[in-house]
């Protein structure tokens, strides 16, 4: 199957699977202990340990905070992003990867309708004047807490489908932030080197493949992309130029019921729907976020914040 056949299938998965969840939200919306409004409370930090054959000495114990799936809008207040990010300065990264979704713009009248808003600063607005502002909001809140080597962000399917311009235009005005698409960015150590390679959405956008690493001395190079189908596609091409890979996309599943993994989960590769998941001798962390989308809330899957450490294999 090509790639852009994957796409479209992937898609079509996703959307049935937000039709299924639709059908859940009578029975749902009853049951306020399910993460309808205490979704902001019980943000998990996730402290990952993550041993990488070859790592270069200086960067043993290096942190790197991953924060993905904001989705800012009517259904994630500003403040659950400060908070995540408030978690995240405790933890004191060396380096903020932002992995991409920062924004929903949601024109369904229903969930309005049914008092579903937790962000009242987008009410009532129609996608055409809410996403700049949403965009606005989201750069603006993530620059305000920069580590030592500044901030990593790459696009997701959201922020193609409701303005790459827009998101570029508001992200760029935060020198902090550094936006990689199919672009790479080198963080150095006494000699040795460790690489960020972002790419594009795989769902949206033109992913290309991974060049090779091409810097002097020892190196190591973390692979961030939104949809974690992009890590499973460059796995299979036997060119996977990479230790660990970063992904977001799949919420984790966002409402998880006992006794089946999830209703929606927008991935090909199931392997990668959440959590760490070692591939030979690479790994690949698959973060469930912090927002929501298709439902305003989440089931057995809380949000999360993550804190992943680097140790020398």
């Amino acid at each position: 199957m090509s790639p852009l056949s994957q796409r479209m299938l992937s898609r079509r998965s996703f959307l049935r699977g937000g039709a299924l969840l639709a059908g859940g939200v009578a029975v749902a919306a009853g049951y306020r202990d399910m993460g309808v409004d205490s979704s902001a409370g019980r943000i998990v930090s996730e402290l990952v340990q993550v041993e990488i054959p070859g790592l270069p000495a200086p960067f043993d114990g290096y942190r790197i905070g991953f924060f993905t799936d904001i989705h800012l809008g009517i259904w994630v207040p500003d403040e659950w992003v400060a908070w995540g990010l408030e978690k995240l300065r405790a933890a004191k990264p060396d380096i903020l990867i932002l992995g991409g979704d920062y924004i929903l713009a949601n024109d369904n009248p229903v969930w309005p309708m049914l008092g579903w808003i937790r962000n009242e600063a987008y009410a009532g607005m129609d996608s055409e004047d809410a996403v700049p502002r949403m965009f606005a909001a989201a750069a603006k809140v993530l620059a305000s807490y920069s580590p030592p080597d500044g901030i990593v962000a790459v696009v997701g399917n959201h922020d193609r489908w409701n303005s790459y311009e827009l998101f570029r235009e508001s992200f760029g005005q935060y020198p902090v932030i550094r936006v990689l698409v199919n672009e790479q960015l080198e963080v150095r150590r006494t000699g040795a080197s460790l690489l960020f390679h972002g790419v594009d959405d795989y769902l949206t956008g033109i992913p290309l493949p991974m060049p090779g690493a091409t810097v002097s001395g020892e190196s190591a190079r973390v692979l961030v992309s939104h949809n974690p189908d992009y890590v499973s596609a460059v796995l299979s091409s036997g060119q996977a130029d990479f230790q660990l890979a970063l992904c977001g996309h799949t919420h984790g599943g966002q409402v998880c019921l006992p006794g089946v993994v999830s209703l929606a989960a927008p991935v090909q590769d199931r392997r990668f729907l959440s959590g760490l998941v070692k591939v030979e001798d690479r790994s690949v962390y698959t973060s469930r976020g912090l927002g929501v989308v298709g439902l305003p809330f989440r089931v057995n899957c809380p949000p999360e914040v993550t804190l992943i450490e680097l140790k020398a294999a």
